[in-house]
């Protein structure tokens, strides 16, 4: 073995356009790494930890709309003012 990390779902970097639907309205953003079990997502403002929302992916071939529910958050540094904020969110299937 090499000492890599290994998953036991693979994920993959892509980046696809994501909405979120929240309580107080719908966001946009895009994915950077997607597997089933969760997705790291670039957006502007980051949601509140354990926030559950309906995220819907839209991938070349098909569109995908699952309820997920944020884990971690980070904003983006005041330095890089331009750069999106990104959080991980995970899947709750139903």
């Amino acid at each position: 073995m090499d000492g890599r990390e290994r998953r036991l779902q693979p994920r993959v970097e892509v980046s696809w356009p994501v909405t979120m639907l929240t309580s107080e309205g719908a966001m946009r953003g895009e994915t950077k790494d997607i597997s089933m079990q969760g997705a790291f997502i670039y957006c502007d403002k980051p949601l509140p930890l354990s926030e559950r929302f309906v995220l819907s992916v839209k991938a070349p071939a098909a569109s995908m709309q699952v309820m997920a529910q944020v884990v971690w958050a980070s904003n983006s540094s005041s330095e890089r003012k331009n750069e999106p904020a990104g959080m991980g969110v995970r899947f709750i299937w139903s």
